[in-house]
């Protein structure tokens, strides 16, 4: 069995289920009646996915591929798996693809009986994530849908907040990643929300016999968290001050909403960087970093506190508009996928016609 312990990620689904579901009807031509077309010109690629239930999802083409959830892996030219492990990815020997989005230390990599085997053993091109070694097969973490609006609420309150749902499991303290955000998050100075049945089963440290949420905990999950991102969140958050919005982990090109919800709502973001996600994305915005205060959780949020909120929005609206988050918009991750498959089938033929004239 794999652990079931907490997903060290924000739920998936909440995140991404309804921006990638939806990405397959804005930008593909619906084929219509489940019909298989394999042609000279025309391929077909199994979709597969069960957390984003692509069970459900109507066939669709893009260019001169078919893709379905419906055609059989041995009728099928190449096979792209969302998210989850698929032991179709081991026996399938055609063109594949497995695109994920959670970080390098997620249980699917490790502890997961299908997974761990799709680490080792598959071929780094047949992986798609965003942090990928390749730049062809790497694929940004989406941050948004369309457009990067900004709804603000009139008043803003001198208080600084943060909206988290997973704490990192029972054993968050041994887990640094969640270690280093926690003890920004759980600072008496900052309002904290999240889903209640998540956070009753928080553990205090040292205290570990102790099982409720933290002193700072609010009761209840932020407006708006069924899809971070949307703008009934952006404008709860736009009340505070200051968004403490570090990501659950500091790795090579890992950028998610987090920052980018906090700056389209106005707020002092409080966030913490890799330096290629600095260099890739972050050029030109503005932050605090906790690292240049030790991590002391204190000295950050009250340096943030006492910052000038006006300028912080200058900067960083003036940094969403200028285009560097393109590559993040949820409706360039499927045209991307898409790019690879293709690049996959043209190497195939190419080698069987190479192959042939021999």
């Amino acid at each position: 069995m794999y652990s079931t312990d907490t997903p060290c990620h924000t739920e998936p689904e909440e995140r991404i289920h309804a921006r990638l579901t939806g990405v397959c009807s804005l930008v593909t031509q619906p084929y219509g009646g489940g019909a298989i077309l394999n042609t000279e010109t025309e391929y077909s690629c199994r979709i597969v996915s069960q957390q984003f239930g692509a069970d459900s999802w109507d066939d669709f083409r893009v260019g001169d591929i078919l893709y379905s959830p419906r055609v059989p892996l041995a009728k099928a030219d190449a096979l792209l798996v969302l998210y989850d492990p698929s032991d179709e990815l081991l026996t399938f020997s055609g063109p594949k693809l497995w695109f994920t989005i959670e970080p390098s230390w997620h249980h699917h990599f490790h502890s997961h009986p299908v997974g761990k085997r799709l680490v080792r053993e598959l071929d780094a091109s047949e992986r798609a994530f965003y942090g990928h070694p390749d730049a062809t097969h790497r694929v940004p973490h989406p941050t948004h849908s369309g457009t990067l609006s900004r709804p603000r609420a009139p008043s803003v309150r001198r208080a600084a907040v943060a909206t988290v749902n997973n704490f990192g499991g029972r054993l968050w303290f041994l887990k640094s990643h969640f270690w280093t955000r926690n003890r920004m998050i759980l600072d008496r100075r900052v309002e904290l929300f999240g889903k209640p049945d998540a956070w009753a089963n928080f553990r205090h440290f040292p205290k570990l016999w102790i099982q409720k949420p933290p002193d700072n905990y609010a009761g209840k999950a932020s407006p708006g968290a069924e899809i971070d991102g949307d703008d009934k969140k952006i404008r709860f958050l736009s009340g505070y001050k200051v968004a403490v919005c570090l990501e659950n982990c500091t790795e090579a090109y890992y950028f998610t909403e987090k920052f980018i919800n906090a700056v389209r709502a106005g707020c002092i973001p409080v966030y913490h960087a890799h330096a290629t996600v600095k260099n890739r994305f972050l050029s030109g915005a503005r932050w605090i970093d906790p690292a240049e205060f030790g991590f002391s959780s204190r000295r950050t949020i009250e340096f943030a506190l006492d910052q000038d909120q006006s300028e912080f929005r200058s900067v960083n609206d003036a940094w969403l508009e200028s285009g560097i988050l393109a590559d993040t918009d949820d409706l360039k991750v499927f045209p991307k996928l898409h790019e690879i498959v293709s690049a996959k089938l043209r190497d195939q033929n190419a080698r069987a016609t190479r192959t042939s004239s021999r």
